[in-house]
């Protein structure tokens, strides 16, 4: 997937023509034109002029011009270079057939000429302008040096308009001689935040040749408006509507961006949904839609939506899309703060037939953070009211929806018991009341294997019944929230150097901490739902209960956690300390769950260590401490050679699903040319699935033009090979 000339390539682009013109417009910096010929010279008696042929060279500052013959009249300021003209000044270096200066009107002319600093290279067949507006004729832009197989860009004309606008006309983009994309004509600030057009050239087996992109055309100075379109040679024509806009100014801004696609699938047999295994309909579509807002430093409001006919047709045609995220989200959220509240209008829905989660039609919060009202002591607070609905798929489709209020109001009270040992306790309460609590319409809504039945808190107040009876509600739910935190801090300190792992002191901070939690039963047995229930998490469960989603499945519980947090650090110059390691532990004593039946939660260990700058090691696990064995375990490890090469290596690990390894390496020729290779290993299907072989070449720290092979094995939906030109241009 290629990505060509995002929000920073005009920018960057006008940098690079900006130093073909840097050299003229570097003489209009001064008042005057205090330049000196070198000898010998020759005065023209027609013109006045004063010229020098042999071993000419024109200097000013700290500019030199070189020429066959260079002309200087004082009394026109004006200076000619002409034949094997070069310009030099700091890391620019300017090479034309003829470069003309005219200080009193401050207009300048070079013709056939090529400029470069190493990041860019530019040649042309005219530059004529002043310090403010120039024009260039049969330009071509290259990022980093010219190659013959490498990106370039070409235009019949471009032109910088009071240094703020590019104007270009019939601008194409090349890998070599082969033109993929063409731009007849383009208007674009040069420090816009937005994209001109991104393009597309790939080749897969399961999708063919593609090649397209997306054009958004300047409307005005706040929209842009265009489409998406690609090529492909097995599945037929992708097109859609595409727009972006920017409104507003300073604190009070507005900026979003839509994208869309549809086509009509021409593969004979597409593969099924990944996700239900149904059959996908040969007309697939795409659109996707962001929008940021701010009003001044208080209020701000957030949407997203991801509208897909299937789950996998951004993976087969929006490739970007789908990395981004696989499952589709659609949300909008308006918050507006106070000095120590906040309040929040938030709706979630699910427009995919394919998708299943809990929908807020809407929900709106109002939260009161901690706040003090006496030394150590202070006071917080949430309410929500809640609109919830979830349609779950299954062999016995569920209906089910509630209206929903949740609240909560506690104090915490923190005190220090001695130097390096602090208190902190805290008491509260949490009320759940729902309204028009429904599930089902019928008991044969209900299959025998129900996810239903398997809550910690059973939605159903009768398991005397095969099948449980359908139930509608209105009840309350309330908990008592008691506990306190017992922290400790230590440090040690000692003397050490090491200048191979740039180590100067080293010092330990240990902080064990000890955090009981009683969560009281006061009221719970008149309604239960099964709305926001637990999720699959790396982690441990929130340990307070105000922090805590899953509000429809607690229970009354007594929780004791004990954590070990571990630094490891050393003196930096620039930052005054740095870590050389960070070793985390965790586990839970579960008192009273709810009848979870298990005494502990898993023991977490979660670490990073970084020695030295370019060593870096990560190890994430969680080990059953009742079944005794590992459930999940994640490493890393990272060497460098910063600006020359890169080795790494790690895996992931989760227990009856994933048992997978990688590996990846860099290397650059230098700093503008990279390889790199990526390996990954499945050892369940015994494959490597994905394997990736590439060349870049660099003209940036972020900047990069890939040629790249793919090698897939398994079972999935992308073919076994894949051949990738994939430019990514000064992408941040």
């Amino acid at each position: 997937m290629a990505r060509i000339l995002n929000h920073n390539a005009w920018r960057l682009v006008a940098t690079g023509l900006i130093l073909s013109a840097f050299c003229v417009t570097a003489l209009a910096q001064s008042e005057g034109f205090d330049a000196t010929l070198s000898t010998p010279i020759v005065i023209d008696t027609n013109t006045g002029d004063l010229v020098a042929s042999e071993n000419a060279q024109l200097s000013y500052g700290d500019w030199l011009v070189s020429a066959d013959e260079i002309r200087l009249n004082r009394q026109t300021n004006r200076a000619i270079a002409t034949g094997n003209v070069i310009f030099t000044r700091y890391d620019i270096r300017l090479v034309a057939d003829l470069l003309d200066y005219s200080l009193n009107d401050q207009q300048a002319r070079a013709e056939n000429f090529r400029v470069g600093n190493g990041k860019y290279f530019v040649s042309g067949s005219l530059l004529v302008g002043n310090p403010n507006n120039f024009k260039f004729e049969n330009i071509n832009f290259h990022p980093g040096e010219p190659g013959t197989y490498l990106f370039k860009a070409r235009a019949n004309e471009i032109a910088i308009v009071d240094q703020k606008e590019i104007q270009g006309k019939r601008i194409s983009f090349k890998l070599g001689v082969v033109p993929f994309f063409i731009i007849p004509n383009v208007s674009q600030p040069i420090d816009a935040e937005r994209n001109i057009f991104n393009a597309n050239l790939d080749y897969s087996g399961h999708i063919g040749g593609s090649i397209g992109g997306e054009a958004r055309v300047p409307i005005n100075s706040n929209f842009r408006a265009g489409g998406n379109l690609a090529l492909t040679t097995k599945r037929g024509i992708l097109a859609g509507p595409a727009f972006e806009y920017n409104f507003g100014e300073s604190e009070n801004t507005s900026f979003g961006s839509f994208t869309s696609g549809f086509i009509d699938d021409s593969l004979e047999e597409i593969a099924p949904d990944l996700i239900t295994g149904n059959p996908i309909d040969d007309e697939r579509f795409f659109a996707e839609w962001q929008h940021n807002q701010n009003w001044g430093e208080r209020g701000a409001l957030t949407a997203y939506g991801r509208w897909w006919s299937d789950s996998e047709v951004t993976r087969e045609f929006n490739e970007d899309s789908f990395d981004e995220m696989q499952d589709p989200d659609t949300y909008i959220e308006a918050n507006y703060s106070g000095e120590n509240w906040q309040t929040t209008l938030f709706s979630r829905i699910s427009p995919n037939h394919f998708q299943n989660f809990t929908e807020r039609l809407p929900e709106l919060r109002f939260d009161f953070f901690p706040t003090q009202i006496a030394k150590g002591l202070t006071h917080s607070g949430s309410i929500s009211f809640a609109k919830l609905r979830n349609d779950r798929l299954s062999e016995f489709p569920i209906k089910s929806g509630a209206d929903r209020v949740d609240a909560y109001y506690g104090f915490r009270h923190t005190r220090p018991l001695k130097s390096g040992v602090t208190l902190t306790t805290k008491a509260g309460v949490k009320a759940i009341h729902y309204f028009d609590n429904m599930v089902g319409t019928e008991a044969s809504d209900f299959g025998l294997f129900s996810p239903y039945r398997l809550t910690p808190l059973s939605i159903f107040d009768d398991y005397t019944h095969a099948l449980p009876r359908p139930s509608m509600k209105e009840g309350t739910r309330g908990y008592g929230d008691l506990g306190f935190d017992l922290k400790f801090t230590a440090y040690s300190q000692r003397e050490f150097k090491n200048e191979v792992w740039n180590i100067d002191g080293i010092r330990h901070i240990f902080e064990p901490v000890i955090s009981y939690r009683y969560a009281p039963d006061l009221d719970s047995n008149t309604a239960n739902a099964t709305f926001d229930i637990p999720a699959f998490s790396n982690y441990l469960t929130p340990i307070d209960l105000e922090d805590r989603r899953d509000i429809d499945s607690i229970g009354e519980h007594q929780i004791t956690r004990v954590e070990f947090r571990n630094r490891i650090q050393t003196k930096d110059e620039e930052y005054g300390s740095r870590d050389l390691a960070r070793l985390d532990f965790a586990i839970d004593y579960l008192v009273d769950d709810f009848n979870q039946g298990k005494d502990f939660s898993d023991f977490v260990s979660d670490i990073e260590i970084t020695p030295a700058p370019w060593l870096e090691l990560d190890f994430f696990s969680r080990y059953s401490i009742e079944d005794s064995f590992t459930r999940e375990l994640n490493t890393s490890v990272a060497i460098t050679d910063p600006g020359y090469w890169k080795v790494g290596f790690g895996n992931h690990f989760l227990r009856s699903h994933i048992e997978q390894y990688f590996a990846f390496c860099e290397y650059s020729l230098n700093e503008n040319l990279k390889l790199y290779a990526v390996a990954k290993f499945d050892q369940k299907s015994d494959t490597y699935y994905e394997q990736r072989i590439g060349f870049m070449q660099r003209a940036l720290e972020k900047y990069g033009i890939k040629y790249e092979l793919r090698f897939y094995e398994g079972n999935r939906r992308e073919s076994d090979f894949g051949v990738r030109i994939g430019i990514d241009l000064f992408d941040e």
